[in-house]
């Protein structure tokens, strides 16, 4: 068995905590990045999980959260968007951008693609009525349109490991069952696998039931408070392997406001790949070793 560090975290990006203002883009913070990609780099994580990612066109400026990251920490960038919007400045349209994910990535990724996640139909209920929830009775068809957020599921492949970030939706319960069916089909019989992500639902949650047969990458109970993984008491980030086991996972809260989420860090372990699943070694190096080797090899543990 080898063992391959990963983290995941939603950096919102890089606007930090608080409500999301109206023309977030302006807000977003390349001194914010960089101190994320330090934090990143300390963890000396081998993949990396991002949701709220930015690519957007501002005023001739191209702004690049997983670019940025990728050349800051020399990893490959892997992206994933399904949301785009306008970016408007001055009351006229001064650019356009995505809203997606990003996996961050030491050895050479040799597929990738994008899965867009379902919406629940128009007719249906944000959440049902009579339920303890302020869209309780409200229709989609009737919801504000910040609900209707289209998400996505980024697939990767890294030497034998089928690796996916996903972003569910924050409201709707429903709809969030309907996201992990087709994440579940997504990944077909593929094993080991690994899901990394901001699932906007507590693991005991029902609409988390299709990864029932996933391991859980906490060992806490559901309703510890070692697993809160946001600034307002959430429990909503997640790692979930199949095909291999997870040991140590857990909340960073040492990131502080870089995020209204904290990193996540775990490290899974899966059966040495078979030689036609490494590519093959490169000549750049990070840390001294070659990618390829980086990604299985004995680990020391991360203190904690």
């Amino acid at each position: 068995m080898q063992s391959i560090r990963v983290a995941s975290w939603n950096i919102r990006a890089t606007i930090g905590p608080g409500p999301f203002p109206d023309r977030w883009w302006s807000r977003i913070d390349a001194d914010r990045l960089r101190a994320i990609g330090s934090l990143i780099a300390g963890l000396d994580a081998d993949v990396v999980a991002l949701q709220e990612v930015a690519l957007l066109s501002r005023d001739g400026e191209l702004v690049d959260n997983a670019g940025d990251l990728g050349r800051q920490l020399g990893m490959e960038v892997s992206y994933g968007a399904v949301r785009t919007f306008e970016v408007i400045e001055r009351g006229a349209r001064a650019g356009v951008g995505c809203f997606g994910n990003a996996l961050l990535s030491r050895v050479p990724v040799t597929g990738a693609r994008t899965v867009a996640l379902p919406a629940a139909p128009a007719a249906t209920f944000v959440e049902p009525p009579g339920v303890d929830h302020p869209a309780a009775g409200i229709r989609y068809a009737d919801a504000p349109d910040h609900i209707r957020e289209p998400r996505c599921l980024l697939l990767v492949e890294i030497a034998g490991l089928t690796a996916g970030t996903a972003h569910f939706s924050n409201i709707g319960s429903g709809e969030r069952l309907l996201q992990a069916e087709a994440t579940v089909a997504a990944f077909g019989s593929a094993a080991p696998a690994l899901l990394l992500g901001d699932l906007n639902a507590a693991i005991d949650a029902a609409e988390l039931t299709p990864f029932a047969d996933w391991t859980d990458g906490f060992r806490e109970p559901p309703r510890d408070p070692a697993r809160i993984s946001t600034d307002d008491g959430m429990r909503i980030d997640h790692v979930l392997a199949r095909g291999a086991s997870v040991e140590g996972c857990r909340v960073l809260r040492e990131s502080g406001d870089l995020s209204d989420h904290y990193p996540i860090l775990a490290e899974i372990e899966v059966a040495a790949p078979r030689s036609s699943d490494v590519p093959p070694p490169a000549t750049e190096e990070h840390g001294g070793t070659p990618w390829a080797a980086r990604l299985c090899r004995p680990r020391t543990r991360r203190p904690g």
